[in-house]
């Protein structure tokens, strides 16, 4: 359905086990002040998240081309909102993936959707809108910024497991659509999502 989907939920420390051939970087908490004050420039980048609270997100940057795939640590959403404190350079190609105590397991690990085809940079996105569109990227262009805020929304999508059940998962974009990396790829009703991680550029 999505290129390079999961063949098995990633929980924990994702990908860690799934990503041949690839090294992952970048576990520490990057928040202490120590870090954000160093010569490397760091960006604080919060997440306004609706309808997701206790959602567990994370942070990954996958760049077509290079082996080394870096991840933020999970953090949960609490009062709709978390947040990060990460190098600036790794803004560039980032991808979020959501998940959801209430997700029934589709078969992937949802991801958020910064731009569905058709929308421009700047458009507004709702949950109706989202629920039409069938290719979106994943993919962050990124900031020069010391801080930057997204909101996101998550919505509860009906969508059935490998067995062929029917549950529910997220579907989760932009509420304004974001600058954005390729590739565009394959989103059933709106759904963005990785069984590896999503590689940009």
């Amino acid at each position: 359905m999505i290129s390079r989907l999961l063949t098995t939920r990633l929980t924990g420390a994702l990908v860690a086990a799934s990503l041949t051939g690839a090294t992952l970087t970048g576990l520490g908490g990057l928040t202490s002040p120590a870090t954000a004050g160093s010569a490397v420039p760091h960006t604080q980048l919060t997440l306004k998240v609706r309808g997701c609270n206790g959602c567990d997100l994370r942070l990954t940057q996958a760049l077509d081309g290079r082996e080394t795939v870096w991840q933020s640590r999970s953090r949960t959403v609490r009062n709709g909102s978390v947040s990060w404190t990460i190098p600036t350079r790794r803004t560039h190609g980032l991808s979020i993936t959501v998940l959801a105590p209430w997700d029934g397991g589709a078969g992937y690990v949802p991801t958020v959707a910064f731009r569905y085809a058709g929308e421009e940079v700047g458009d507004r996105v709702t949950g109706v809108v989202a629920s039409t569109k069938r290719k979106a990227s994943a993919c962050w262009a990124g900031t020069a910024s010391h801080a930057a805020t997204i909101a996101v929304r998550v919505v509860h999508a009906r969508s059935t497991n490998p067995p062929g059940d029917p549950i529910r998962t997220p579907r989760a974009f932009t509420a304004v659509t974001q600058a954005w990396d390729q590739p565009m790829q394959r989103a059933w009703h709106g759904m963005s999502g990785t069984q590896d991680a999503t590689y940009c550029g």
